[in-house]
């Protein structure tokens, strides 16, 4: 590969990372993750991760250990190998999206309670009826676009 792609490749993994540590994982587990999606061959051992990705072994394992407790990562062993290898578990990223459309429900649910506690109120429910409308509308439009998804990401 190029120097140039590589190069474009580390900074899309970055943005990768940078995204998914808004939501929650950390940036050297994203990282792992965004590269475990475009890496060849598809398995990576620890150390083999802490060199392509010029982080400290402690702080892959650590991140390896968070990935594959979420489900994201695999970590297989083969006999006549002391190293385990990790690889992305591609069929798990349908049930993160299922969990976060599961959080926009259950956002809905809190924020018409909210709703029904302000209803003499019109005045201070007019913040959270903003944000309930936009709930509502996505808890009734995104389980249908959810349900059309490709079936390969079945």
């Amino acid at each position: 590969m190029s120097v140039g792609r590589e190069t474009r490749l580390s900074a899309w993994i970055e943005r990768f990372a940078a995204h998914f540590a808004e939501e929650g994982i950390p940036l050297i587990g994203g990282r792992i993750l965004g590269y475990l999606l475009v890496c060849q061959p598809t398995e990576r051992t620890a150390a083999e991760l802490s060199q392509e990705l010029e982080a400290s072994s402690g702080s892959i394992s650590t991140n390896l250990k968070f990935l594959v407790n979420a489900g994201l990562v695999t970590k297989r062993t083969r006999r006549g190998r002391q190293a385990a290898q990790y690889r992305i578990n591609e069929k798990r990223w349908v049930d993160l999206i299922q969990r976060k459309l599961d959080a926009l429900v259950s956002v809905r649910e809190l924020t018409e309670a909210g709703m029904r506690l302000m209803s003499g109120d019109p005045e201070r429910a007019m913040r959270l009826r903003t944000v309930d409308d936009l709930y509502t509308w996505l808890a009734t439009e995104l389980p249908g676009v959810w349900e059309r998804r490709p079936s390969s990401s079945r």
